[in-house]
C-alpha cells in the first residue's frame, strides 16, 4: 500500500481536473442549448413579426390602389362606392367594412351601410388624425366596436392635386392577424400574441375573447421575459417590433421546457463537485500519510543542506574579512614602517576607511540572512534621503526635461522602506518622463501633514506628502481611475504598467496611500502620503563634537571591542570609565560621582544592555543611555528599545548625534533609532 500510495495519489490529481473540465464542459454545452432556445423565440418572433407586416402591407397597398381608383372622384356617388365596396368585399373578405370619412371624421359612406342609430364618428380618431396630417397610409389601434367586438382600420389617404381630400378605410377583424400567427409554423404548445400602440391585445393563437383589452389581462410580465398568461400557464418569451407600425408581436414557449437545460446543469455540477469532493478528500487523506512517511527522510537531507549552506556562507564570509584583515594588515605593517612618511600613512588610512566601508557592507549583507523584522522598513531621514538621491532622481529623467527640489528644512522622517522609496520616486520619475517626451519639467515637493486623514481618509496620523508634478500630456478622467491597475497601461505597448502599481503597492504596505491629480494637456501630480517616523529627527552634522559628556561609562563584554570604543571618545571626552559587565557597570554607578552618560553593548552574558537600560532607568531615570550593537536578536525580533542604538562600528558624529537624543529625555517605549541606517538590515 505504501507504494501503491504515490500512485494513487497520481491518479487522483488527474481525475480531478478531468472531471472539473468535463462538468465545465458539459455545463457549457448545456448553457448553449438554453441559448439556443432564447434565439429560436427571438427567431420566431421575428419570422411572424416579417408575415403579420407583409399581411397589413398588402392590406394596405391594396387600399390605396382603390383610392387612387376615378370611382373614389369627389364627389363619390353611393351607387358607384356600393359597387366598388362590394366588389372589394369580394376579393378581399377580411375587410368587415368600407368606409370613406372627411378630415373631420365623419363617415361619408360605408359599405355595409351604417344602421340608422350608429355613430357616424370614427371611433379611433387618433389613427385618422395621423393619416389626415401625414397623407401616409397606416394600421390603427385595435378597439371595441359598437357591437362589442374587436376590429382595427386599415386607413389610407384618398388625394387629389398632392391634397387629402379623405380618407378611405377598411375595417378587419382580428382573426385575420391570429389566422398569421397560427400558420406561422410554431409548435403546438408554443404561444404567440400581437399588441397595438396602446399595449391593447390585437390577437393570439388562443382562444380568449381578450382582444381590444389592456395586455396585461392576457400576459402578465413575471420577471425579465418571463410572462403567466391569463390561464396560469407560464412562458418564456421574446418579441419583435413591426417596422413601421406599432405593433409588436410576441412569442413564448413554456418555461418547464426553456428551464429544463439549467436544471440539467445545475443536477451535472451538483453530481460532478460530488465526485470531485469525495477525490479531493481521498487524495488529502492519502498525501497526509504521504507527507508523514517522508518526513523523516527530508528532515535528514534539510540539514545537510542546512550545514552546505551554512559551510558556503561562512566560506565566503571568511574569504570576504580575510581580503579586509589583509588590508588591515598592510595598513598597520605600512605606518609602522614609515609613521613619519605623511604621505604614505594617510594613504594608507583611507585604503583602511575604504576597507571598513566594504566591511559594513558585508556585514549587512550577513544580517540579511537574519532580517525578521517589519519587511525593510526603517526611520529615514527624508530630508537627507531625498537630497542624497537627487542626481539618481535626475538619471530617471533625460536632457530636456528640468528637475526641481523644493523640501522645507523642517521636514519630518518618515518610517518606510528606503529602497522601496526610490523604486518608487524613479517610477513616479519614469512616469512623468514618457508623459513629457518633447520636454518638460518635473517639481519634487515635501510638506508636512498633522494629520492624514484631511488629506485622505483612508490615512490616519501624521503624514509626510511627497508630491512630484509634471508638465507632460495628462491622463483623462477614464484612465485616471485604472492607472494603479496591474497591467493597465496608456502607453501603446511601451511598458508591462507595473511602475504605478508598485508605487501603489509601496505606499500601502508602508502604512499610507498614492493620490494622483491630472488636467489633460497641462500634467499630472503624484503625492505620495508616507506615515512620520515616531523615533526623534537625527541630521546628521547637527551635533557638534562638543556636547559628548565629559564623563562616559563604556560597557562591553569584549576587551578588544570595549578598547575600541575607549579610543574613539578618546580626545573628546575628559573622564573614560570601562567595565566589561552589567553588573560592574552597576557598581561604578553607585561608587562613583559624576558619570555623566553611559555607553552599553546590547549581547552580554549575565545582564544585556537592554536589561542594563532598564536597570539604570529605575535607579537614575536622568542619565542618558545610549545602546550599541553589532547584531542583535532581540532587535531582528522586533523587540521595542527605550534607548538609542548604534550599530558597530560607527562613527563619533553618529555616537555624538545618540547623546543629544538620550539627553534631550528618555524615548518613547514604542520607538527604535538605529543612529546608522546603511548598516541596518
Amino acid at each position: 500500500m505504501i507504494k501503491a500510495r504515490p500512485a494513487f495519489l497520481l491518479l487522483c490529481a488527474a481525475l480531478i481536473p478531468m472531471l472539473v473540465l468535463a462538468a465545465l464542459m458539459g455545463w457549457f454545452v448545456i448553457s448553449e442549448r438554453q441559448t439556443a432556445l432564447a434565439d429560436g423565440i427571438q427567431d420566431r418572433a421575428s419570422m411572424l413579426a416579417a408575415a403579420v407586416q407583409r399581411d397589413l402591407e398588402t392590406q394596405i397597398q391594396l387600399l390605396s390602389l382603390v383610392a387612387e381608383s376615378p370611382r373614389l372622384d369627389l364627389p363619390v356617388s353611393r351607387s358607384s362606392f356600393a359597387e366598388t365596396a362590394r366588389r372589394l368585399k369580394a376579393r378581399a373578405p377580411q375587410w368587415q367594412q368600407i368606409r370613406v370619412t372627411n378630415d373631420e371624421g365623419d363617415v361619408v359612406l360605408s359599405f355595409p351601410p351604417l344602421a340608422t342609430s350608429a355613430s357616424r364618428k370614427v371611433v379611433d380618431q387618433e389613427s385618422h388624425e395621423r393619416v389626415v396630417s401625414s397623407g401616409v397610409g397606416l394600421i390603427g389601434n385595435v378597439l371595441l366596436g359598437s357591437g362589442g367586438k374587436a376590429a382595427f382600420a386599415v386607413r389610407v389617404p384618398i388625394q387629389r392635386n398632392d391634397r387629402t381630400k379623405a380618407v378611405l378605410s377598411a375595417v378587419i377583424r382580428p382573426e385575420m392577424i391570429a389566422e398569421i400567427l397560427r400558420n406561422g409554423g410554431l409548435p403546438h404548445d408554443w404561444t404567440a400574441w400581437v399588441t397595438d400602440s396602446r399595449n391593447r391585445l390585437v390577437a393570439a393563437t388562443v382562444m380568449s375573447d381578450l382582444e381590444a383589452r389592456p395586455v396585461s389581462e392576457f400576459a402578465n410580465a413575471v420577471e425579465g421575459d418571463r410572462f403567466q398568461l391569463f390561464d396560469g400557464s407560464s412562458l418564456q418569451t421574446a418579441g419583435a417590433l413591426l417596422e413601421g407600425t406599432p405593433w409588436r408581436v410576441h412569442v413564448g414557449l413554456p418555461s418547464a421546457v426553456y428551464e429544463r437545460p439549467a436544471q440539467q446543469a445545475i443536477l451535472l455540477l451538483i453530481a460532478a463537485g460530488a465526485l470531485i469532493a469525495f477525490l479531493c478528500a481521498v487524495a488529502t487523506v492519502l498525501l497526509y500519510r504521504e507527507l508523514r512517511a517522508r518526513t523523516a527522510e527530508r528532515e535528514s537531507v534539510a540539514n545537510w543542506q542546512r550545514m552546505d549552506a551554512l559551510g558556503k556562507l561562512t566560506g565566503q564570509a571568511a574569504h570576504d574579512f580575510n581580503n579586509l584583515l589583509m588590508v588591515f594588515q598592510s595598513g598597520v605593517e605600512g605606518i609602522e614602517r614609515r609613521r613619519d612618511d605623511e604621505e604614505r600613512v594617510s594613504r594608507l588610512l583611507n585604503h583602511m576607511k575604504e576597507g571598513l566601508s566594504r566591511g559594513k557592507n558585508i556585514t549587512r549583507r550577513l544580517l540579511s540572512f537574519a532580517k525578521r523584522s517589519n519587511q525593510g522598513a526603517e526611520h529615514i531621514e527624508l530630508l537627507i534621503k531625498l537630497e542624497d538621491m537627487a542626481p539618481l532622481l535626475k538619471q530617471a529623467l533625460n536632457d530636456s526635461i528640468l528637475i526641481d527640489m523644493n523640501l522645507p528644512d523642517d521636514l519630518w522622517p518618515i518610517y518606510a522602506d528606503p529602497v522601496g522609496l526610490e523604486i518608487a520616486l524613479i517610477n513616479l520619475l519614469t512616469n512623468s518622463r514618457e508623459a513629457m517626451t518633447g520636454g518638460g519639467r518635473v517639481t519634487v515637493t515635501a510638506r508636512n501633514v498633522p494629520e492624514g486623514s484631511f488629506e485622505d481618509r483612508r490615512v490616519q496620523g501624521p503624514v509626510v506628502a511627497i508630491t512630484v508634478t509634471d508638465t507632460g500630456s495628462g491622463i483623462s478622467p477614464a484612465d485616471l481611475e485604472r492607472i494603479f491597475e496591474p497591467f493597465f497601461s496608456t502607453k501603446q505597448g511601451r511598458g508591462p504598467g507595473l511602475g504605478l502599481t508598485q508605487v501603489y503597492g509601496f505606499a500601502l504596505g508602508s502604512g499610507g496611500i498614492v493620490k494622483a491629480a491630472s488636467l489633460p494637456g497641462h500634467g499630472s501630480a503624484f503625492t505620495l502620503l508616507l506615515p512620520k517616523s515616531k523615533a526623534p529627527s537625527l541630521t546628521e552634522g547637527n551635533v557638534p563634537y562638543s556636547q559628548f559628556p565629559q564623563s562616559v561609562l563604556i560597557v562591553d563584554d569584549t576587551p578588544a571591542s570595549l578598547e575600541s570604543a575607549r579610543i574613539a571618545l578618546d580626545g573628546l571626552v575628559a573622564n573614560i570609565i570601562t567595565a566589561r559587565s552589567g553588573a560592574e557597570a552597576l557598581d561604578f554607578l553607585q561608587s562613583r560621582r559624576g558619570i555623566e552618560a553611559v555607553i552599553s553593548d546590547i549581547m552580554m552574558p549575565g545582564m544585556s544592555g537592554i536589561e542594563l537600560a532598564e536597570e539604570i532607568f529605575r535607579r537614575r531615570p536622568e542619565l542618558p543611555v545610549v545602546l550599541m550593537t553589532g547584531y542583535s536578536d532581540k532587535l531582528e525580533a522586533g523587540v521595542v528599545i527605550s534607548r538609542p542604538v548604534v550599530a558597530k562600528p560607527f562613527a563619533t558624529k553618529e555616537l555624538a548625534a545618540a547623546f543629544a537624543v538620550s539627553r534631550s529625555g528618555v524615548p518613547d517605549l514604542t520607538n527604535v533609532v538605529l543612529l546608522d541606517q546603511s548598516t541596518r538590515s
